[in-house]
């Protein structure tokens, strides 16, 4: 009689023990601990900014993590809620992010991408204009008041591939006096820049009419573009 009880209570027992061995071991691989997960994926930029300066971009860092970052400019600071941080007006060369996730004694290391440096004064750099376009934004036949020089609006937009400032200015109508020169500037990651335009038209006694356009150019690689005209109707006054 006992040897048939023992004989039940035996993988009854052996169940038992393999179950709380099972519970034992699955908080480990339900919850890993901070220090065993697998960072994000932080990159961190330098960037050309104003007046000769950089600007050095963060981002893919876990959220509010503290950073050290080393370089021309060292310092410690705080990423946002969404890990990311911006940091202008510093000093070319090279920099890198050191951090330490919550509850890690790792330390994590992130170099910082560089790009070539500009030289003083700007220059064109490696930059390669490919097309330049002028849209009209002023819808034609607008009715306009005409008591005061009605404003015109033009969308330029400078296509480009590569890094650099490329030099442009605009002239207005058949004139070919240069007007608003300016410097667009192409870093990593900008294949476009746009250049709103606003002129105010010429009125005259007695204008029932004005009408418009403009050029951009393009100088150092002799490229140009030239807008549709714009007509638009003065309002009558009462």
């Amino acid at each position: 009689m006992n040897r048939q009880t023992n004989r039940h209570r035996g993988p009854a027992l052996l169940a038992a023990s393999l179950l709380a061995s099972s519970v034992a071991l699955s908080p480990a691989f339900a919850a890993p601990s901070a220090a065993a997960r697998a960072p994000l994926a932080p990159s961190c930029e330098l960037v050309p900014g104003a007046k000769q300066r950089y600007d050095l971009h963060l981002s893919g860092f876990p959220a509010h993590q503290s950073v050290r970052i080393q370089g021309k400019s060292s310092f410690r600071t705080v990423v946002d809620g969404q890990g990311e941080l911006s940091r202008q007006g510093l000093r070319y060369g090279p920099y890198s992010v050191d951090y330490r996730m919550s509850g890690s004694q790792k330390t994590w290391h992130v170099t910082c991408s560089t790009p070539p440096r500009e030289k003083p004064g700007g220059g064109k750099g490696n930059v390669k204009v490919t097309k330049v376009e002028v849209l009209t934004l002023t819808k034609n036949g607008s009715v306009v008041d005409c008591t005061k020089p009605p404003r015109l609006e033009f969308d330029g937009k400078i296509s480009a591939t590569g890094q650099g400032k490329v030099r442009y200015y605009w002239t207005y109508a058949s004139s070919a006096d240069p007007i608003d020169p300016g410097t667009a500037r192409f870093t990593p990651g900008t294949t476009s820049v746009s250049l709103l335009k606003v002129v105010n038209g010429s009125v005259m006694a007695n204008t029932t009419t004005v009408s418009a356009y403009v050029t951009l150019h393009v100088p150092d690689q002799n490229m140009s573009a030239r807008s549709d005209q714009v007509t638009v109707t003065c309002a009558k006054q009462p």
